[in-house]
C-alpha cells in the first residue's frame, strides 16, 4: 500500500497533465463549436487592432471547419461488434455494450477523441453488472509504465462542483477519493484532502488487480514518458484554419466597404454650409438631373473591388489534403456538377485509409480492453481473448448491385453465410445473430411439419414401432 505522500504526489503528477490537456482542449475547442462570434481571433487580426470588427464581421460567417473535418471520419466510425474464439464470451460482453446503449455512446466518445486525440471509458461494476461511462480529455487522464501505451499504473478523474474541486484517483490495488475544499492565497494549487463517502470504505478496495479506466486514443506517436501522446484531428493546422478566417474577413471588409461602384466629381468647388461641413455637389436619385455648374467639372466612377481575389478555395484544398478531409466535404468553387462515382471515391480515398488503417486499430484496442474488463466484472467472470477483434461497420462507397455481386462470389468461393454477411453485405452482430435465429425457426419448423406429415402405408402393412 503506497503512502499519503507518494499518493498526493500522484494526483499532483496526474492533474498538471490534466491541466496542460485542458489547455490544449480550450484552444481547438472554438474551431469545433462556435458561436456568438467566439470564432478564435488570429494573430494578425490582434496585432492590427481589428478585434472588434473582426468579431462582428465574423459573427455573420462562423463556420467551424473542425467540426467539418471530424465529423467526415465520425461517421465512418461505427462499431457492430466483437468476435474471439468464444461466442458464449462474445455474447455476454456484446450484451453489456447494448445495456449501456454504447451503439450511441460510443460515438460521443469518438467525437471527443477525433477531437482531442482522446477520450476515456470507467468501467466498474454497480447492481452485479458492470457499467461504462465515458470522460473527455479534461476530466480524466491516464498515467502508464514508462514507455507503454497498454500496462495502465493509474488513472484521475477531477470535476468541480461549485466552489469544491473533487478527485478520484485509481489505482490497480484500490481507488482513492479526494476533496479540495479550499485554496490557500499562499499556494496556487488545490490542496487535497480524503473524501470519506458515507458506507464506502477508504481506499476502495479494487478487487480486479488492474486500473479500470482504457484510454481511447487516436493519432499515436513513439514518444517517451507515462502519457501516451495522441493528437486531434485538426490540432496540427488551426494556423491554416486562421488564415482560411483572414481572408474570409478581409473579403467581408472588402464586400461591405469597396464593393460598390466609388463615384466622385472632379474640378467642381466643395462647397460647406455655416457649420463648415461639406454639402454634396448634387445628390443622385432615380428621378433627377445631375447639374454641374461648373463646366470644367467631370464625374469619374472607380470600378468595385474584385473578391475574387480573395478566394479561400486554394486553402480549403490544403486544409483537405493536409487532415485527409474528401475535398467535396468544404465548399467548392462553382459547387459540383457531374462528378463521377470514380472521383467521389478518389476523393474519400485518404480518408478511408486513414480511418481503416489507422483510427479502427487504435480505438479498436481500446475498445477490446473495455470489454475485456467487463467480463471481469460479472458475477461470473468471463475472460475475453486477446486474440478477440472488434468489428467495424464498412461505410465505403459502394452500390448495392456491388455487394450484391461480392457476396455472390464469396458464397460461391466456400465462405460460410455469416462471412458473406459480415464481408460484402456489411451487417452487424446483432443482425447475424437476428437472422441466424431466424434461419434456426425455419429449419425447425421444417422439422416439426416433417414430423407430423402421415407416413403412407403400402398394401394395407402396419409401419414398424
Amino acid at each position: 500500500m503506497p503512502s499519503n505522500d507518494e499518493l498526493l504526489a500522484q494526483v499532483q503528477t496526474l492533474t498538471s497533465e490534466l491541466d496542460k490537456r485542458t489547455r490544449r482542449h480550450e484552444k481547438v475547442e472554438p474551431y469545433f463549436e462556435t458561436s456568438g462570434g467566439q470564432t478564435p481571433i488570429p494573430a494578425a487580426v490582434s496585432a492590427a487592432g481589428l478585434t472588434n470588427a473582426y468579431q462582428q464581421l465574423m459573427a455573420m460567417s462562423e463556420m467551424p471547419w473542425g467540426k467539418v473535418i471530424v465529423n467526415s471520419k465520425l461517421d465512418r466510425l461505427e462499431v457492430t461488434g466483437i468476435q474471439s474464439e468464444t461466442k458464449a464470451v462474445d455474447d455476454a460482453v456484446w450484451g453489456v455494450w447494448q445495456d449501456e446503449a454504447m451503439d450511441l455512446e460510443s460515438r460521443l466518445a469518438h467525437s471527443s477523441t477525433l477531437l482531442d486525440g482522446r477520450a476515456h471509458a470507467l468501467v466498474w461494476p454497480r447492481d452485479g453488472r458492470p457499467r461504462i461511462s465515458l470522460d473527455d480529455a479534461t476530466q480524466m487522464v491516464v498515467q502508464y509504465e514508462e514507455g507503454s501505451r497498454r500496462r495502465r499504473v493509474a488513472a484521475l478523474r477531477r470535476w468541480k462542483d461549485g466552489a469544491q474541486s473533487y478527485a478520484t484517483l485509481y489505482r490497480p490495488e484500490a481507488i482513492y477519493k479526494y476533496v479540495a475544499p479550499r485554496i490557500h492565497s499562499t499556494v496556487p494549487r488545490p490542496i487535497w484532502e480524503r473524501r470519506d463517502v458515507p458506507g464506502e470504505s477508504w481506499p476502495l478496495d479494487n478487487p480486479f488487480g488492474v486500473v479500470p479506466v482504457v484510454e481511447l486514443a487516436v493519432n499515436r506517436r513513439l514518444k517517451p514518458g507515462s502519457f501516451a501522446h495522441a493528437r486531434g484531428e485538426f490540432e496540427d493546422v488551426t494556423g491554416l484554419i486562421d488564415r482560411i478566417n483572414l481572408i474570409t474577413f478581409v473579403s467581408l471588409v472588402v464586400a461591405i466597404w469597396l464593393g460598390f461602384p466609388l463615384r466622385g466629381v472632379i474640378g467642381d468647388k466643395i462647397m460647406r454650409d455655416d457649420d463648415g461641413n461639406q454639402i454634396p455637389p448634387f445628390e443622385s436619385r432615380p428621378d433627377s438631373v445631375v447639374q454641374f455648374e461648373n463646366p470644367e467639372a467631370k464625374l469619374v466612377e472607380l470600378k468595385a473591388a474584385d473578391r475574387s481575389n480573395l478566394s479561400v478555395y486554394p486553402e480549403l484544398t490544403e486544409l483537405a489534403a493536409s487532415t485527409a478531409t474528401p475535398r467535396h466535404y468544404f465548399p467548392i468553387e462553382g459547387a459540383i456538377a457531374n462528378v463521377s462515382e470514380p472521383t467521389i471515391r478518389a476523393f474519400e480515398g485518404a480518408m478511408h485509409a486513414t480511418v481503416n488503417g489507422s483510427h479502427k486499430p487504435s480505438l479498436g484496442e481500446g475498445w477490446e480492453e473495455v470489454l475485456r474488463l467487463s467480463g471481469l466484472m460479472f458475477e461470473q467472470p468471463v475472460e475475453l481473448s486477446p486474440r478477440a477483434s472488434l468489428q467495424w461497420a464498412d461505410h465505403e462507397s459502394r452500390s448495392l448491385g456491388e455487394r450484391a455481386d461480392a457476396a455472390l462470389k464469396l458464397s460461391q468461393a466456400g465462405l460460410p453465410w455469416q462471412g458473406v454477411a459480415d464481408l460484402a453485405l456489411n451487417l452487424g452482430q446483432d443482425q447475424i445473430s437476428r437472422y441466424a435465429a431466424e434461419q434456426a425457426g425455419t429449419a425447425f419448423g421444417e422439422l416439426l411439419r416433417e414430423a407430423q406429415t402421415p407416413i403412407p402405408v403400402a398394401n394395407g402393412a402396419v409401419p414398424a414401432g
